[in-house]
C-alpha cells in the first residue's frame, strides 16, 4: 500500500483501508508521505480502519490538525496580562530580528503529543526497526539542506511520522540527526519507489489525493513559491501488478479538515469502484478474525502505562534545563506519561518557549522509559506595537517591552508598557517572578501610573453635550502573589500603595478664569481575588465561560483643595480619613444553542460600605462604575456609579461568515441605592422604592482580523439626552492595572 500526501484531502485514504478490509485484501507493507505517512503508521501498529475515522472525525482530531490546544490543557496562571499590541517584534541580545520570524502557523504541540500516545509502545515493541511493526511500513521526510528525500526504516516512529508530515509555514520543521527535516511531498510525494525498493512486492495498491505539481501560474504565488520548494513526484508506479486510486478531493482544500468525512467517503467509494480490479491481482484473503488477532499479538501491552524515569532536555543551558525537569516532575520520583500531560502543555504556554517537541523511547537496562524534549527559545526581548483607534476622540497609541529569562530555579517576564494619547496616558512596569515549586507561584511586583482625560477626549462628531472637566491620576506600586488553583483559574492576593489625584469642576458651566477642585487620595489596599477564564476573547466572546470572585479592605486619607466652583471657600483644605470593605462578583458564560449561534450571560455585582467622600463629584469619581461596553469605559457616566449595585446582560452572537460576527447586547444596571447630588454634597435615595435602573442596548458587526478586531458598533443609553451613538473601533481598547479596580 503506497499513500500520498495531501493534508486533509488525505484522510481519504481511511475510506481506501475501510473497503479493503471489508474485502479481505491483506496489506502486508505500508510506505507513505505526509498525510499518508500518518495514516499508514497508525494502521502499521495495528489500529483499525474504524478506530482511524473515529479518531480522524472526533472533535479532538480537528483541534490537534489546526493547532488548537484543549480547553483543560489552557493554562490560565501563565496567561499575560492582555494588552493592545497589534505588531510583535522578538529579538535576541545581539538584535538579531530574522530569528523571531515564526516559521509556522499553527501550534504543532497537540500533533507531537498526540503522536507520542499512540507511537511509544509500537516503537518499543518493535525496538526501534520498522520492518517488526505489525506491518512493515517506511515514510518519507525531506532533507532542506541536502536537497533530498529521507527515508525512514527505523528509530522513534513519532517522529519519523512528524518529521514526514511536517507542511512548510504550517507545523515548524524538525531536526533529526542534524538534519533538518519538512514534509516529504517536497522530495517524494507518492512513495511507490520506496516501496518497491525496500518491499519487493508481488502488487501495489497507490491511493493518491495529490496531483502532480503544475506548471506555476504567471500571478499566482502560492503556486511560484510551490514550484521553488517541491519538485515532480514521480506518481508511477514500477511494479507490472499495481494500481492507483484516484480519490474524487477536487473540492477538499489541504487544510479543510472539516470535510474529514466527506474525503473518507471518497476514498470509500473510489476503491470499492475499482474492487474487481483489486480483486483480480491479489488472490489472497485475510478474514476479520485473522486481523484480529494479528493486531492483538502485536498490541499486547498496548494498555501498559508509560512510566517516566527521566527528562532530558535539549537546546538549553544546564541551568535552564532544571527549571523545565522540575516543572515536570519531582527531582527523584517517576512519572507517568499521562500526568506529566498537563504540565507538558503549562510549559508550552510559558511566554519564553517559542518551540517543544517530545520524544519517548525505552530505557534499554528497565521497563521505565525517557522523555526527551527538543526545546527551542523565544528571543529574550519582545517589542510590541499598536493601539485602539476609534471614531471618537480617545484614540491611544501603545508601546511596550519585555525582557524573558529562565534559570535553574525560576522565570522571570520583566514587562513594561506606555499607552499614549489625548484620552489615556499610562506607564506601567511589573517583573514577575514564577517558581515552579509542587505548587507554583509567582510574585509580581509593579508600578503603574495612569491618566484619563475625560475633557480633552471630547469629539463634537458624535458626543452632543460638553463633558465636564474632569481629569483623574493614579500613581502606586503594589504587590501580587499568584498561585493555579487549577489548569482553568487562579487565586491572586494584592497589595496597592499609592495616590489617587482627581481634578474636577463641580458644574458643567464654568469658565477659563474657574479653578478645578483637587482631591486627594493616599491610600492602602488589599484584595484577594478567585478566577476561573477559559473565555476565547477579551471582549467579543462567544465561548467559554468567566467567574471571578473578589474582596478587599481599602484605608486611606482624603485630602480636598476647594475650588472657584465648589460651596466652599476657594483653596479651602479639608482632610478626611475612610476605610472599607468591597466584595465584587462577576460571571460570563456562553451557550451554542445552534451552529453559528451563541448566547451570553453576563451578571456583575458589587456590595461596599464605602463612605461619601468631602462632596457629590469625589464621591462618585471614587465609587465603583458599571461598564460593560468599550463606549462606558471612555467616559465618567454618574448614573451608572454606585457603591453596591447589580448588572445583567444578554449578548446573542451571530457568526455570519467565518470571523465576522454580528453582536445584540443589553445590559441592565440595577443600583442598591443611586447617588444623588444636594447641593454638591452626596447623598443616597432616600428609600429603595426611588431608585432608579438605567438600560444598554448595544447592535456590534465584529470582524476579527489578524491584527485585532474590527468594530461597528450602535448603542442605546437611556439615560442620555440624545440615547443614540454610532462607533467605529479596532484593536481592544484596554488600561493597565488600575489603583482600586474592582473587578
Amino acid at each position: 500500500m503506497v499513500l500520498s500526501g495531501g493534508g486533509a484531502s488525505g484522510m481519504a485514504h481511511i475510506g481506501v483501508l475501510i473497503a479493503l478490509e471489508e474485502n479481505g485484501i491483506p496489506i502486508d507493507y505500508i510506505t507513505g508521505t505526509s498525510a499518508g505517512a500518518l495514516i499508514g503508521s497508525l494502521y502499521a501498529v495495528g489500529y483499525t480502519p474504524e478506530q482511524i475515522k473515529a479518531m480522524a472525525t472526533s472533535d479532538d482530531y480537528y483541534d490537534v490538525a489546526n493547532g488548537i490546544i484543549d480547553k483543560d490543557y489552557v493554562y490560565f496562571f501563565k496567561e499575560s496580562t492582555p494588552n493592545a499590541s497589534i505588531v510583535n517584534f522578538s529579538f535576541d541580545k545581539k538584535f538579531k530580528l530574522a530569528s523571531s520570524i515564526p516559521l509556522n502557523f499553527t501550534d504543532p504541540s497537540l500533533i507531537d503529543y498526540f503522536m507520542i500516545e499512540r507511537f511509544t509502545l509500537p516503537s518499543s515493541t518493535a525496538h526501534y526497526n520498522f520492518d517488526s511493526l505489525m506491518i512493515p511500513f517506511r515514510c518519507v521526510a525531506s532533507d532542506i539542506d541536502a536537497n533530498e528525500e529521507v527515508v525512514f526504516k527505523e528509530g522513534n516512529l513519532s517522529e519519523a511520522v512528524r518529521a514526514s508530515m511536517t507542511f512548510p509555514f504550517y507545523v515548524p520543521p524538525l531536526k533529526v540527526d542534524g538534519k533538518i527535516l519538512v514534509d516529504g511531498g517536497l522530495y517524494n510525494n507518492f512513495p511507490a519507489d520506496v516501496m518497491y525498493n525496500d518491499f519487493m512486492p508481488d502488487v501495489i495498491i497507490g491511493s493518491s489525493v495529490s496531483a502532480p505539481r503544475d506548471t506555476p501560474g504567471d500571478y499566482d504565488l502560492i503556486s511560484q513559491v510551490r514550484s521553488m520548494i517541491q519538485t515532480k513526484s514521480d506518481f508511477e508506479i514500477s511494479c507490472d501488478n499495481s494500481i492507483i486510486l484516484y480519490p474524487d478531493i477536487q473540492e477538499i482544500g489541504t487544510f479543510d479538515f472539516k470535510l474529514t468525512r466527506e474525503a473518507i467517503r471518497q476514498g470509500y467509494l473510489e476503491t470499492i469502484k475499482n474492487m474487481d480490479s483489486i480483486k483480480a491481482m491479489v488472490s489472497r484473503r485475510i478474514d476479520s478474525e485473522e486481523l484480529k488477532k494479528k493486531r492483538s499479538k502485536f498490541n499486547k501491552n498496548i494498555n501498559k502505562e508509560i512510566v517516566i524515569s527521566t527528562i532530558e532536555i535539549e537546546g538549553l543551558k544546564k541551568g535552564e534545563e532544571n527549571y523545565f525537569i522540575n516543572t515536570l516532575k519531582n527531582k527523584n520520583e517517576n512519572t507517568t506519561l499521562s500526568e506529566i500531560k498537563s504540565k507538558y502543555f503549562r510549559l508550552i504556554t510559558d511566554d519564553k518557549i517559542k518551540f517543544m517537541f517530545p520524544k519517548v523511547t525505552k530505557n534499554p537496562l528497565d521497563d521505565f522509559y525517557t522523555l526527551t524534549i527538543k526545546v527551542k527559545k523565544e528571543p529574550e526581548f519582545d517589542f510590541r506595537v499598536g493601539g485602539s483607534f476609534t471614531s471618537k476622540a480617545n484614540n491611544t497609541g501603545y508601546l511596550g517591552l519585555d525582557y524573558k529569562n529562565i534559570n535553574k530555579y525560576v522565570s522571570l517576564t520583566a514587562a513594561s508598557n506606555f499607552y499614549f494619547g489625548r484620552f489615556y496616558n499610562s506607564i506601567d512596569i511589573a517583573p514577575r517572578i514564577d517558581f515552579p515549586l509542587d505548587l507554583p507561584f509567582y510574585i509580581e511586583p509593579s508600578i503603574t501610573y495612569n491618566r484619563w482625560d475625560y475633557y480633552r477626549s471630547l469629539t463634537t462628531f458624535f458626543d452632543d453635550t460638553k463633558p465636564s472637566y474632569l481629569i483623574k491620576n493614579e500613581a502606586f506600586w503594589g504587590l501580587s502573589l499568584g498561585f493555579p488553583a487549577s489548569n482553568k483559574s487562579k487565586v491572586t492576593f494584592d497589595f496597592k500603595s499609592g495616590l489617587i489625584n482627581n481634578e474636577y469642576y463641580q458644574t458643567d458651566q464654568f469658565l477659563s478664569v474657574d479653578t478645578a477642585d483637587v482631591t486627594e487620595f493616599f491610600f492602602n489596599n488589599l484584595k484577594a481575588s478567585f478566577e476561573r477564564n477559559s473565555l476565547d476573547n477579551l471582549y467579543y466572546s462567544k465561548d467559554g465561560s468567566k467567574l471571578k470572585i473578589s474582596a478587599g479592605f481599602t484605608q486611606g486619607t482624603e485630602t480636598n483643595r476647594s475650588g472657584s466652583t465648589s460651596i466652599f471657600t476657594p483653596d479651602s483644605l479639608s482632610r478626611f480619613n475612610h476605610n472599607w470593605f468591597k466584595a465584587s462578583f462577576e460571571y460570563e458564560q456562553y451557550f451554542r444553542f445552534i451552529d453559528n449561534y451563541n448566547v451570553g450571560l453576563m451578571l456583575q455585582g458589587v456590595f461596599s460600605n464605602q463612605p461619601f467622600f468631602n462632596n457629590y463629584t469625589s464621591s462618585i469619581l471614587m465609587a465603583p462604575q458599571f461598564s460593560p461596553i468599550p463606549e462606558t469605559q471612555t467616559q465618567f457616566i454618574p448614573s451608572f456609579a454606585a457603591n453596591t449595585y447589580a448588572g445583567v446582560g444578554i449578548k446573542n452572537v451571530l457568526t455570519i461568515y467565518k470571523s465576522l460576527d454580528l453582536r445584540l447586547e443589553g445590559y441592565a444596571f440595577i443600583p442598591y441605592a443611586n447617588i444623588l447630588d444636594n447641593n454638591k454634597k452626596a447623598e443616597f435615595t432616600p428609600t429603595l422604592g426611588s431608585t432608579s435602573q438605567y438600560y444598554i442596548a448595544s447592535a456590534i458587526i465584529v470582524f476579527n482580523s489578524p491584527l485585532g478586531p474590527a468594530s461597528f458598533t450602535t448603542n442605546y443609553m437611556d439615560y442620555r439626552e440624545n440615547k443614540w451613538s454610532f462607533l467605529f473601533n479596532f484593536n481592544f481598547l484596554i488600561f493597565n492595572r488600575k489603583a482600586l479596580n474592582h473587578f
